[in-house]
């Protein structure tokens, strides 16, 4: 049986973080082969009483980055194999880890393994009901094809990838130019192999270290037909602020240190051009609505036009003011140079 090491990046996570470790402590898996590391940014609430709770391990770090903080936790993480979850993520069913875990005895040749789809709940809020629909908290990495899960649009494979369906999960083999955004949300991953990503707290991030692994040769993963809770809508105004300070801080700023680019100028300007097109003239995204509802019938497909028109408008302010600042930093350089 593996050993399995939990890592995650905590931050005044107590509103939803005891349901995610509870979730993970009523598995049925031996729990002496688990261990939960949290890599705590300095919360002020409940969070690391919740860890000490279930058991887990609280480690300090003080980057201000929630992906700098899962390098952190990996480096106090010594099990076969990583668990990567957010404090938003909850385990469905008490059989769920076992069955994750034993796709590394059917295909041992995989670097990893995630769910298909999100756990699509009646009893969650509509925007979160939305965001697992549609396969994405994103309807731009929705849009270019990159979303790692696939929508409840379509009953059938519509992801990146060359994929064998296997009955009960599918094997699929990527390609540095069509890896989707995987390793985040319920991924697990081979330890020995996540250590030959650059892994480090300055370089890491879940989709560049799998891209590292892919361009090694690594590239074959198990998408399991099962799905996991993702509690990422759960208030509006959060999200928003939460993916304007992600567009920020997180793909900006480190842009030069990021190997994935969820947008490439080369690859998808005309994408991104039809992107705009399609969410700021709200008409195909209300018809992709009424398709949606026509398979499944929950009003949040409806959030479709006006998530999408948000997102444009979030990531094209915060672009422009990305670049102002930038050129504002150069021109500052050239004066003090005279």
């Amino acid at each position: 049986m593996y050993s399995i090491s939990v890592i995650m990046a905590t931050l005044n996570s107590a509103g939803t973080l005891g349901k995610a470790l509870a979730s993970i402590r009523r598995q049925q898996y031996e729990q002496k082969r688990i261990e939960i590391i949290a890599a705590d940014g300095g919360s002020r609430d409940a969070t690391l009483q919740i860890v000490s709770k279930y058991g887990g391990t609280a480690i300090a770090e003080h980057s201000g980055s929630p992906e700098a903080a899962k390098a952190v936790a990996l480096q106090h993480a010594h099990n076969d194999i990583i668990l990567e979850i957010d404090d938003d993520n909850i385990l469905p069913h008490r059989g769920w880890l076992a069955k994750m875990v034993s796709l590394f005895n059917k295909e041992p040749d995989i670097t990893g393994c995630y769910t298909w789809h999100y756990a699509h709940r009646r009893s969650d809020k509509p925007l979160n009901r939305y965001f697992a629909l549609l396969g994405a908290n994103d309807p731009v990495a929705w849009f270019l094809g990159r979303a790692d899960r696939q929508s409840y649009f379509k009953t059938h494979w519509d992801l990146a990838g060359k994929v064998k369906d296997k009955g009960s999960y599918f094997l699929v083999e990527f390609s540095p130019e069509n890896l989707p955004t995987v390793g985040a949300n319920g991924f697990l991953i081979k330890r020995k192999l996540l250590m030959k990503a650059q892994v480090d707290a300055k370089h890491f991030f879940h989709i560049d270290v799998n891209l590292d692994l892919v361009r090694q040769g690594y590239n074959k993963y198990a998408v399991v037909k099962n799905d996991i809770v993702h509690i990422s809508g759960d208030s509006f105004e959060r999200f928003f602020a939460k993916r304007k300070k992600y567009m920020e801080n997180l793909y900006l700023k480190d842009l030069p240190k990021r190997r994935y680019l969820l947008y490439d100028k080369k690859r998808d300007q005309k994408k991104i051009v039809y992107y705009s097109l399609y969410s700021l003239t709200i008409v195909k995204p209300v018809w992709d609505a009424v398709k949606g509802y026509a398979k499944i019938h929950d009003p949040a497909w409806f959030f479709h036009p006006l998530v999408c028109f948000l997102m444009f408008w979030i990531y094209f302010l915060s672009v422009i003011n990305w670049q102002s600042w930038h050129y504002l930093g150069l021109i500052k350089k050239k004066l003090k140079k005279f």
